[in-house]
């Protein structure tokens, strides 16, 4: 895709999402003026909350979330025109900075000037206080936000006042919730029906999500058979992933601090607002590119490309602004141009409150037209990698006989073997989480008993689930080849070589592909809202999109019919219901539904579900009546 010299745009042809009924929520086809008169924003209320707790905030773990958290305090902080902000999180920039020194943003291998400290010792607040940092305890950082965020939108309400909303967290791929802090329970989750709970729909409100699977927020409402249902917000969004996507991170560089430079999302949303802002300015576009290179396979050499052409706007451009549709344009342009024919896989999405596409884009967002370009530059830069780690990162180093301790020896093993199992890329959002902790068992590197076990877990319900996808392919009734085998499998060198033959030149290939893709991510959807893997249970990590990928692409590769394929996927679903009741009847499973701590856990589901008036089937061998053996 290229830069458009056309005054008008489909936003549907870019992710954009309609507030009605209707394909693309009744966006199919429709077209909005690209340029548009300007409208200065500059009374912004702005909430933003990172619910990535302490001890997953370092720069080569989750801490990259902390890197989008600071850049846009960065960009937004200090301002004298945006006087009402505040920014939530578990913990103090004081003590991020005390433990972890700093955090950058930007890829590791790009150019001069593409990477800078977002925040360091000297860039802290005097008094975080009055710089609208408030930190509260995990425990309480879901709630706290939300009473802050209403409360926020109950005075711009009064005032007139956009508010913008930053949101910075890991996605649910079933539900595409964000989880926001913590208990002894597991992570806190953000749903859609809390979140609308506290919003009022006369108030201008941007949502800016960087989480996996974030634009279920707001394309899964209207994904029935009929798109017949309107998505539950009628607000702006701008989101790092599809509802069937993760987000990424700019890889780790191979350096003793491994620092990652926050999302890509980040980055080509400041650099398409700093163009945006700048009216005598227009589109990127790509010349000769700015990207990191692919291989033959579609996956990244390392190197990036670096002529990123900015090209004039007519003699009217210092009375212009871009609208909402032209500001997603350029978003994504900014990722055509860092990823060349993969920016697809990122799936950017987008909605605009009320279907106002034509109007200028700071009005739409909230944030305003301010000088980001000076603002960036101001920061101070942080010097560039060549080398960053690969998609799984060094596979070698293993170092088994200077651990004698028999649970570090086994779960090293595992470990390796799972990043020799092609598992996906390590900036990807929910990897980041586990990702590093591999790397160090891989290398030999020596770990507390709890880190060791909470990777233990997490290698197992991944582990489980690649077995499971293994026995969902024989109960379909495709089977697994040997040249179809799990472990090798590549979800990005299998996707990435699709969007390169829909790409190319071959019109029969490009057709084919189309289809294949096409057949790919509907079966996928189903999958995930079938929920035929298992969600991971607290200490299991976040979700694995492997299994998911591989049983949809051999699916998609099949010649069954689509609708065959979803009858059999529902069938699927209910035999696995009936075993997990075949296992709760047998002795251990009586034994484990009889302890202590899972029946605390299923009363509270149980009270849970009777608030909502819904009915559950219990699992309790003693309390299914024969009736209730006979319903299907």
């Amino acid at each position: 895709m290229a830069p458009s010299s056309s005054s008008m745009l489909q936003p549907a042809s870019l992710e954009g999402y309609g507030r009605q009924t209707g394909i693309y929520g009744g966006l199919q086809g429709v077209e909005f003026a690209a340029r548009c008169p300007p409208d200065v924003q500059k009374n912004t209320r702005i909430v933003a909350v990172c619910g990535i707790p302490d001890f997953k905030a370092a720069p080569q773990e989750d801490g990259w979330f902390f890197s989008d958290f600071f850049l846009f305090y960065q960009m937004l902080g200090s301002r004298p025109e945006l006087p009402n902000q505040l920014w939530l999180s578990s913990c103090s920039p004081s003590d991020l900075i005390r433990k972890h020194q700093r955090y950058l943003h930007g890829p590791a291998n790009g150019i001069a000037g593409d990477r800078r400290v977002v925040m360091n010792e000297t860039m802290l607040p005097k008094d975080e206080m009055k710089a609208g940092f408030r930190v509260f305890a995990p425990k309480d950082l879901l709630e706290r936000f939300l009473g802050t965020l209403k409360s926020e939108i109950r005075e711009a309400a009064q005032t007139k006042q956009p508010v913008l909303v930053l949101i910075f967290g890991h996605g649910e791929k079933e539900t595409s919730g964000i989880f926001i802090g913590c208990n002894e329970g597991g992570s806190l989750k953000l749903n859609p029906a809390r979140l609308a709970s506290v919003l009022q729909k006369e108030v201008q409100t941007t949502m800016v999500l960087t989480s996996c699977y974030s634009g279920g927020w707001i394309m899964n409402p209207n994904l029935n058979e009929h798109f017949d249902v309107k998505p539950t917000f009628n607000h702006t969004f701008l989101t790092a992933a599809g509802s069937q996507s993760q987000s990424l991170s700019w890889s780790l560089s191979q350096t003793v601090g491994r620092q990652a430079g926050g999302s890509v999302f980040a980055t080509c949303l400041l650099n398409s607002i700093i163009t945006a802002s700048d009216r005598t300015e227009g589109f990127y576009s790509r010349g000769k590119g700015y990207f990191e290179e692919l291989d033959e396979k579609g996956q990244t050499t390392g190197d990036m490309k670096e002529n990123l052409i900015k090209v004039r706007e007519d003699d009217e451009g210092e009375d212009i602004s871009l609208s909402m549709a032209a500001l997603t344009q350029q978003i994504v342009y900014e990722c055509e141009a860092r990823y060349g024919s993969l920016w697809e896989t990122h799936q950017f999405s987008f909605a605009a409150q009320d279907d106002l596409w034509a109007k200028a884009w700071s009005k739409r967002t909230g944030l305003p037209l301010l000088n980001y370009k000076d603002k960036w530059e101001s920061l101070p830069e942080a010097p560039l990698m060549k080398n960053i780690y690969p998609p799984v990162g060094p596979l070698t180093g293993s170092n088994m006989s200077k651990s004698p301790e028999a649970l570090y020896n086994i779960v090293q093993i595992k470990a390796a073997r799972y990043m020799g199992s092609n598992p996906g890329l390590d900036n990807s959002g929910c990897n980041t989480d586990c990702h590093p902790g591999f790397h160090k068992l891989v290398e030999g590197t020596r770990l507390e008993f709890d880190e060791l076990y909470c990777l233990n877990e997490i290698l197992d319900y991944r582990q489980g689930q690649i077995g499971l996808a293994e026995i969902y392919c024989y109960a379909l009734e495709i089977g697994v080849p040997e040249d179809r085998q799990v472990d090798p499998f590549d979800e990005m060198e299998w996707l990435g070589s699709q969007l390169i033959a829909k790409n190319g030149r071959s019109t029969e290939r490009s057709k084919v592909a189309i289809d294949l893709l096409e057949r790919f991510y509907t079966i996928r959807g189903w999958v995930i809202n079938l929920c035929i893997f298992d969600s991971p249970l607290p200490r299991q990590g976040l979700d694995y999109s492997k299994p998911t990928a591989y049983l949809a692409a051999r699916l998609a590769e099949s010649p069954m019919p689509t609708q065959q394929i979803h009858k059999m996927l529902e069938d699927l679903l209910q035999y696995k219901l009936e075993e997990a009741r075949r296992a709760a009847r047998s002795p251990l499973g009586v034994a484990v539904l009889n302890q202590p701590e899972i029946k605390t856990m299923r009363g509270r589901l149980y009270k849970t579900v009777g608030k909502l008036k819904h009915r559950m089937r219990s699992l309790s061998p003693q309390k299914r009546s024969p009736r209730m053996e006979g319903r299907g």
